[in-house]
């Protein structure tokens, strides 16, 4: 598929998927012309950064997206783009499944600062009565809740046979960059609540099996990894009941690095190669082949591959590090980590 894009005349340089959006724009005169060749299927956001360093939706261009972080953009679909069927169904809250939400707040981990707030946590359960359930943990609860709506997926999912049912536990940040990084005290606090605190309390508060499924994109992909590795190193029975999802998965960078994004080390490859420690299970990781996170999702894919009792898949999308990519993996990740016992 051959792109042609022209710049208006305030415009000082072009973010979009190929660019990692602000971090690597690319400079431009004004008014230039921009040739791309992207595949059929591609889905592609793009923005012009004017003088002021704001990001501008092109002029030109009619199909527009409002993104998490730089407002609105414009969007390119490709001559074979397909959204996914139940993203697009559950986009606007369609398919609400009819179970119930509880909003609670639990508090840090002991040890924590005492001035540290408590964590809010959204739970959504499935209609009906269950002895127990699988519990998804999901970071980014917010965004996750209300943009990538896995609960409605996975509830349609299991009606229709293609998933077990589960509950979701939909987590927000209070620093995310800190917590998910790799930035201590911070990161290790976090962590400490959710394996002493946030588990703990759903488990008691909850009927629920001991099926973890750890949900998380970008840097909430990492960690929701470093939960899962935790869980199973402090209980290495716990590694078959244990589930990572992860959607462009910040993997990059290692304790020490000053700016992990651009560090071409793996604090997770690294872990994985040392076979000696615990590894959960399942893992799927979804990417996009326009993002600069491919790469090490590809490494920490073969990483996994030769490790023995793992399952492990990896899914490339023509599109790059935003919620529409995220949106369109949902399904295959829950009917991947939720599939239906069979015999």
């Amino acid at each position: 598929m051959h792109v042609n894009l022209q710049a208006p005349a305030w415009a000082t340089a072009i973010a979009s998927d190929l660019t990692d959006m602000d971090r690597a724009a690319e400079p431009l005169e004004p008014g230039a012309e921009l040739d791309y060749e992207l595949p059929d299927d591609v889905y592609f956001q793009y923005a012009w950064v004017d003088d002021s360093g704001k990001l501008r939706p092109d002029p030109d261009c009619p199909e527009r997206t409002t993104s998490v972080w730089y407002g609105e953009v414009s969007e390119i679909f490709g001559p074979s783009y397909r959204p996914d069927p139940l993203a697009a169904d559950t986009a606007n809250g369609a398919g609400q499944g009819g179970g119930a939400t509880e909003r609670l707040k639990i508090e840090p981990a002991a040890g924590t600062a005492a001035d540290a707030p408590a964590w809010r946590v959204t739970v959504v359960s499935p209609p009906g009565d269950y002895d127990e359930l699988p519990l998804v943990i999901a970071q980014d609860g917010v965004a996750f809740l209300r943009i990538g709506r896995p609960h409605l997926i996975a509830a349609e999912l299991t009606s229709r046979g293609e998933a077990r049912p589960a509950r979701f536990a939909f987590i927000e940040p209070h620093n995310r960059n800190r917590e998910y990084g790799l930035l201590e005290p911070d990161s290790a606090s976090y962590q400490r609540f959710l394996a002493e605190k946030l588990e703990p309390e759903l488990v008691q508060r909850f009927p629920t099996s001991a099926e973890r499924i750890y949900l998380g994109a970008s840097l909430g992909a990492a960690a929701s990894a470093r939960a899962a590795l935790k869980a199973v190193e402090d209980d290495p029975t716990r590694a078959p009941d244990t589930t990572v999802l992860a959607f462009s998965g910040a993997f990059l960078g290692a304790p020490g690095d000053s700016d992990y994004y651009a560090s071409r080390r793996s604090w997770l490859r690294e872990r994985l190669e040392d076979r000696l420690v615990a590894t959960p299970a399942r893992w799927h990781l979804e990417v996009g082949n326009l993002e600069w996170l491919l790469d090490v999702n590809r490494e920490v894919a073969k990483a996994l591959r030769v490790l023995p009792d793992v399952e492990i898949s990896l899914n490339e999308r023509s599109a790059g590090h935003n919620w529409t990519n995220w949106r369109n993996g949902l399904a295959s990740a829950l009917k991947f980590a939720l599939a239906p016992e069979t015999g």
